[in-house]
């Protein structure tokens, strides 16, 4: 299953760096598999495990306390057991989200990262002849991954480890090579999950899982390609029962929409299509789910949000990520929410395309609970756009501007990346621009990472780009960026001479130089704090106060060792006469500075978040 942009252009799959073994023919990958089956016994029970999402590295205990982290409930294991309830509905299945587990325990002070182990081993000793089923969505929570799956191996050796997700299938290779694994289900798995469990139950030869790998000794071998549409319209609202989901918001968040919009409302994710229009370059969802769209029927939506609201859901987050692509079903869809669930509230961390909201789409996205929404800009240059296939021009993109003005209320976020192949320093002062003549509430930039899978990954493993090799990933809202608390760039230091350009001298860098990742990540830092804290619009006479701090106060959540969110709180505070809170506010900025000569450097070159803070 899909997770939302905001993950995959945090936590992005990796090249395999490891090839175990030679990829065999197709004939002797349905011998070796019929072979394996024939040994396989059919599970009584079923164990669907999601990962923590922050790596231990990078977890830290006061975050967490502070519900810091980001806490999805496991959608894509929901359509799994569903597959497994309707194929052997004899056979019980456990959900266990290791994340939320994780994240509700954290306030215990005996905490341990590894509590995991001893929670899982119980469950698994608990049950009668189990299957073990893990999910690894992104490249971030790869290490916990591996561990469980290679911890269930080692103490359980008998009973099969399957794998499934976006990190799993470009990483198979590697994964099944570690000695954790038994079955990688590649790409959407439904359909191949689906075959698996018929022939280990019936015994059934003929419908292989297309596009399954696994080791056969020693040899890497897959099932062909994945074949068939994969359903859409499966029905999980039964399965909801495996999850506490009406719990998941008092340990985290959705992205930081959820918290903007009240961690006092229970929130859950919702997928009502899968694929995307759109053919960009960075994006791996035509590789991953396919060609086209596949929309489930508003009637199965419906049903399933009014599901989540008996359950005390009252906000959701649409996992789409081509929401709107149905003009006529969007609309349809709209409004039976605005009269069957009429208290529901929505948010779109995905990104919506711009191209697609006309003013009758966003008054029933409105009407029907719209609070917060991205939209995917990704470039200020007409030129680019068309470079990386979007469906944009900044001219669509002015026109829904003007539209949003109408929607005070909602939270209009636009996403931008930088980096693109081949991209100057003048491309990408030209997304600097736009974003501040958009005058959105936020602008999200990130420092564009390749995707395997993706056709822009092709192209820089082509220019020789060391993104292709090393994941560094530097984004403005992931909690778990750096291990370093509170800073962006560990490389970082004003006393030392890297020969970059940092703080406001990014802006004399030469137009038509192609800056280098390292300089990429104070361009991207730059750019974030003087568009978002040192400018942003909510600052002005014209401004929201309310809705600014709301979102601060949701992002130091996950950031509270970062300097220039304390000073813009301070600041949003003192303008809303809140003086307590703006001295609070103004203490925190002072503690941190005395504490982290990071950010001492950057005040000394951005000397404003000094004023931010003290003005």
């Amino acid at each position: 299953m899909k997770q939302t942009e905001q993950n995959l252009a945090t936590q992005v799959p990796s090249e395999s760096t490891s090839s175990p073994a030679n990829i065999e023919s197709l004939d002797l990958a349905k011998q070796a598999y019929r072979v394996y089956l024939d040994k396989l016994t059919p599970p009584r029970e079923f164990i669907l495990i999601s990962p923590m999402q922050v790596p231990e590295s990078a977890f830290d205990q006061e975050i967490a306390k502070r519900s810091g982290y980001f806490n999805y409930p496991p959608v894509g294991l929901l359509y799994i057991a569903a597959v497994i309830r309707q194929v052997a509905p004899e056979t019980r299945v456990h959900i266990l989200d290791l994340n939320f587990e994780m994240l509700r325990n954290a306030s215990e002070e005996s905490f341990s990262y590894n509590f995991w182990e001893k929670r899982l081993f119980d469950l698994i000793e608990q049950c009668q002849s189990p299957y073990i089923g893990i999910s690894c969505m992104f490249d971030v929570n790869k290490e916990i991954f591996v561990q469980i799956a290679q911890a269930c191996k080692k103490r359980f050796p008998e009973i099969p480890v399957l794998a499934g997700g976006v990190q799993a299938t470009y990483d198979y290779q590697e994964l099944l090579g570690n000695g954790g694994f038994d079955f990688i289900f590649r790409k959407e798995s439904e359909l191949q999950f689906e075959s698996f469990l018929k022939n280990v139950f019936q015994k059934n030869h003929t419908d292989l899982p297309w596009g399954t790998a696994f080791i056969s000794e020693g040899k890497t071998l897959t099932l062909g390609e994945p074949t068939g549409e994969v359903p859409v319209d499966l029905d999980i609202r039964e399965d909801y029962s495996a999850i506490p989901i009406e719990e998941y918001h008092l340990h985290g968040g959705l992205a930081v929409f959820s918290r903007y919009n009240g961690t006092e409302k229970p929130f859950a994710t919702v997928l009502s299509n899968r694929g995307c229009r759109a053919y960009c370059t960075f994006c791996t969802v035509r590789d991953f789910n396919g060609k086209g769209i596949r929309a489930r029927s508003v009637e199965s939506v419906i049903d399933e949000l009014k599901l989540l609201w008996s359950r005390g859901i009252r906000q959701i987050d649409w996992l789409d990520d081509d929401f709107l692509w149905d003009r006529q079903r969007t609309l349809n869809l709209l409004k039976r929410m605005t009269e069957e669930v009429p208290d529901l509230e929505w948010i779109s961390n995905n990104g919506l395309i711009a191209a697609a909201i006309d003013e009758e789409i966003m008054e029933w996205m409105v009407r029907s609970g719209l609070k917060a929404v991205k939209v995917g800009i990704e470039s200020g240059n007409d030129a680019m756009l068309k470079k990386i296939k979007k469906p944009t021009s900044k001219r669509k993109l002015m026109m829904a501007s003007a539209l949003f003005k109408k929607y005070p209320k909602v939270f209009f976020s636009g996403n931008f990346i930088v980096g693109f192949p081949n991209e100057t320093f003048g491309e990408m002062m030209d997304s600097y621009e736009f974003a501040k003549s958009l005058n959105w509430d936020w602008a999200s930039f990130y420092v564009c990472q390749p995707l395997v899978g993706t056709e822009m990954f092709s192209i820089f493993r082509e220019l020789g780009d060391d993104r292709v090799d090393s994941q560094r990933t530097q984004k403005a809202l992931n909690p778990g960026r750096l291990k370093q608390r509170g800073e962006f760039n560990a490389q970082f230091d004003a006393g030392e001479d890297t020969g970059l350009l940092t703080g406001k001298d990014i802006f004399n860098l030469p137009r038509d130089q192609v800056p280098s990742l390292e300089q990429l990540n104070e361009i991207w830092f730059t750019f974030n704090l003087d568009i978002n804290f040192l400018n942003n619009p909510n600052f002005k006479t014209e401004g929201n106060l309310e809705k600014i701090s709301r979102w601060f106060e949701s992002i130091y959540a996950g950031y509270p060792f970062d300097a220039s969110m304390a000073a813009a709180l301070a600041k949003s505070y003192k303008l809303m006469n809140k003086q307590e809170r703006s001295i609070h506010y103004k203490n925190r900025f002072h503690e941190i500075l005395k504490e982290s000569g990071y950010w001492q450097n950057r005040v000394k070159e951005f000397p404003e978040i000094l004023k931010m803070a003290e003005d």
